[in-house]
């Protein structure tokens, strides 16, 4: 509602229904709050991926963590649009954040990196395609569209563009069998 900067830890007490010093007594800081917000998403983030993704490699693995990624876009829309929103707004001024962020940054890119190789190896992803700057690719796509769908929600249609993609990226990466 006020953006990071403008929020308070009072603000955020008296709005959970407690007292206006309990998530400074708590938390510290909203630092300390924000980083806590964001661990507690990567938790989630994390069985939700594994569960989407099970056994599969390479680009099966792929797909599957897109599919994971529309899901927590279309279900889970509020709680999405508030943690994209804290990593946004919090890149400049909470430096636990940003860290945290960064981290997060890598470990997906290293995830589509490690499934575009294993598909490279198992033979159905074709091994001109770079493993590096695909997951680079990939993370932009991501991160770039949340950032467009939170500027202008109405502006983006989440599934059309998660469909078109999954049929470029099918035709860019698929191994053509003679």
């Amino acid at each position: 509602e006020h953006g990071t900067h403008n929020t308070t830890l009072k603000d955020v007490g008296e709005r959970a229904g407690y007292s206006r010093g309990l998530a400074s007594n708590r938390f510290g800081s909203k630092e300390v709050l924000f980083s806590q917000m964001v661990r507690d998403f990567n938790r989630k983030w994390a069985s939700g991926l594994k569960g989407f993704v099970e056994d599969r490699t390479g680009l099966a693995a792929f797909m599957s963590a897109f599919d994971a990624v529309e899901y927590f876009l279309m279900n889970h829309t509020i709680e999405m649009q508030a943690l994209y929103i804290l990593w946004f707004e919090s890149m400049t001024s909470h430096t636990v954040v940003r860290r945290r962020l960064a981290a997060n940054h890598s470990a997906y890119r290293r995830d589509a990196e490690r499934w575009v190789r294993e598909g490279i190896e198992e033979g159905t992803i074709r091994p001109s395609i770079d493993p590096s700057c695909f997951a680079v690719e990939f993370a932009a796509l991501i991160f770039g569209l949340v950032y467009q769908w939170l500027v202008d929600p109405s502006a983006i249609n989440i599934h059309a563009v998660f469909q078109h993609y999954r049929r470029s990226t099918l035709e860019i990466l698929a191994e053509r069998r003679p």
